[in-house]
């Protein structure tokens, strides 16, 4: 819906149109129509109803283009009311009066697009637009039903890419009119959705986002598709831009998926681990699939259901994530807006976000020409993909760790009393929004105060444990997550994260143990696998044990990705 500011600029012409049929002749309805409108200007479009239906009954003598105006006026306060079938009579009773009223023609095109009756839409809008050539916000909206009816009603792959086509068109001619953010996004969405996208259309993709977010840097849309095309390639931009949608004001209304897959993400990112090794050759399709088993659906609807493909994709966002499509509510001005309502990203939670797996090799011997280093951080160093893209190791202070064959000395088991759990959340919440605001010791004490009131609160034991790893205190690390496994003891996000950190600090033995307690109940966690494998052939001395996990970790990775090339070359060199 609009706001009550664009629904002023909104109403700004019907004023216009209104005071040309009223004013000159005075006739009994002009108040309360004036009325009617100022109410609906307010944002009181109930109020408005009643008001407006006085006005008409006084115009019953009134000439057809009047009446037509008013009825106009009064579907848009029931459009506004959420009446949407009493406002489509009003429209469409507007334009029976006066089928020249481009406005009803306009307002029945966004009334469409909100009841999901994307062709009814095109057909008012291909009206509308073809009255006024110049409006590029006509096109945007036609754009917008043509490409929504191709992602969620597609009838057959020609008709689909017949409007993927028109929605196209549409949208450069939008262009062509005035440069928007909106256009740039869906061209670059249109591009994803072609028969056989390759590189080169995921490339034009991110070229299109990009622009979006030049013409406008807080659009979420183009945030969120940028984000998700990028985690394949690189996840520490799409991390990023994650955070940045996550930071806009208001929370846009995806918020709650988008941080639990930007929380997966990193996760990944930082507690993956591995040893260096040649770049290998990269897929040679690396364009985000659409699989058969994942249709796009429509989430206010229906759950999206979760991708079914056997191979787990590196860096790749889940199949049902989708990327952000035109809004599902479109607005209901009474005349065309300045601008169009900036669409609401649309994304569908995985059921299970796949996880990145990590790499192995056997040799440490870079390259002959290594990539360019882009900067030091410590999620950086613990990604697999950077370090097996031949990029020198950065130095890193060393951390205290255990002797050999050491072990980790586990506190006593202690079953946690519930504390005030709507205290705990809401200290979480305030943690999280420290993290995202780069406040990494307010957002540790936040989860702590939040462990504190409720010592059963699993996420915030997770999220200390995590900040703590960025912060590289193991210690606290270790006791946060360690308190969270008490609490779900197969979280295999947090029993990987205590896995890794047992590792990272010299106690090999309970990491490799922890990995395969993980294992147990999450088999397929290639993840686990690959780390369990470094940890057998690099630490243990278990060469036979690593070969084992690696081959496990073969049947799990993408069988094209540069992870199961790596594995193959470890696995020969190893027989």
């Amino acid at each position: 819906m609009l706001t009550i500011k664009k629904r002023k600029c909104a109403l700004q012409a019907l004023a216009i149109v209104l005071a040309a049929g009223l004013t000159a002749c005075g006739p009994p309805g002009a108040r309360d129509l004036r009325k009617g409108e100022r109410l609906i200007q307010g944002g009181d479009f109930a109020g408005a109803i009643p008001v407006l239906t006085d006005g008409l009954q006084a115009l019953r003598d009134a000439p057809p283009s009047v009446q037509a105006g008013a009825w106009n006026l009064l579907g848009l306060a029931y459009h506004g009311a959420g009446q949407w079938d009493a406002a489509s009579r009003a429209y469409l009773q507007a334009l029976k009066l006066d089928r020249d009223l481009w406005v009803a023609d306009y307002n029945l095109g966004c009334l469409r697009l909100e009841q999901t009756n994307f062709s009814g839409a095109i057909d008012y809008l291909t009206t509308y637009t073809t009255s006024h050539p110049k409006d590029v916000n006509g096109f945007i909206l036609l754009g917008r039903a043509r490409l929504k009816l191709a992602m969620e009603h597609p009838a057959s792959e020609r008709i689909r890419q017949l409007q993927l086509e028109n929605a196209r068109l549409d949208y450069e001619y939008a262009e062509h009119l005035r440069g928007t953010a909106e256009a740039c996004n869906a061209l670059g969405l249109i591009e994803l959705q072609r028969r056989a996208p390759g590189a080169d259309a995921v490339k034009a993709a991110v070229s299109l986002f990009r622009l979006a977010l030049q013409r406008d840097p807080h659009y979420p849309p183009a945030l969120l598709n940028l984000a998700i095309v990028l985690q394949r390639f690189d996840p520490r931009e799409a991390l990023e831009k994650y955070r940045e949608y996550l930071a806009l004001q208001p929370a846009p209304p995806q918020a709650a998926e988008v941080e639990r897959l930007a929380r997966q993400l990193d996760l990944d990112l930082r507690i993956s681990i591995v040893r260096a090794s040649p770049a290998p050759t990269a897929p040679a399709n690396p364009v985000p699939s659409r699989q058969a088993s994942a249709p796009i659906e429509n989430p206010a609807a229906k759950p999206a259901s979760p991708p079914s493909a056997k191979a787990v994709q590196a860096q790749k966002p889940p199949a049902t994530l989708l990327l952000a499509a035109p809004p599902e509510n479109p607005p209901p001005p009474a005349a065309p807006p300045a601008r169009p309502a900036a669409p609401v990203a649309r994304t569908a939670p995985p059921a299970e976000t796949p996880i990145p797996p990590a790499e192995v090799t056997a040799t440490e011997t870079p390259p002959a020409n290594p990539p360019e280093e882009k900067s030091n951080s410590f999620i950086q160093k613990l990604n697999p993909l950077n370090w097996f893209s031949g990029k020198t190791r950065t130095t890193e202070t060393p951390i205290p760790s255990a002797g050999a064959g050491e072990r980790y000395n586990y506190p006593l088991p202690v079953t946690p009393i519930p504390g005030d759990r709507k205290v705990a959340e809401q200290l979480t919440a305030q943690g999280r929004q420290a993290e995202r605001q780069g406040n990494r010791p307010e957002a540790m004490r936040d989860y702590q105060e939040a462990i504190k009131a409720d010592p059963t609160c699993f996420q915030a034991g997770l999220a200390l444990g995590l900040a703590a790893i960025d912060a590289k205190d193991y210690s606290t690390a270790l006791d946060a997550l360690g308190q969270a496994l008490t609490v779900q003891e197969n979280s295999a996000d947090a029993r990987y994260a205590f896995a890794w950190v047992l590792g990272k600090r010299g106690f090999y033995q309970d990491a490799a143990n922890e990995l395969a307690t993980l294992l147990s109940t999450h088999p397929r966690e290639a993840r686990a696998r690959l780390l369990l494998g470094n940890l057998y052939f690099d630490n243990l001395g278990q060469p036979k044990q690593a070969r084992d996990q690696y081959l496990k970790a073969l049947e799990l990775v993408d069988p094209q990705s540069s992870q199961a090339a790596t594995i193959r070359a470890w696995l020969e060199q190893h027989p």
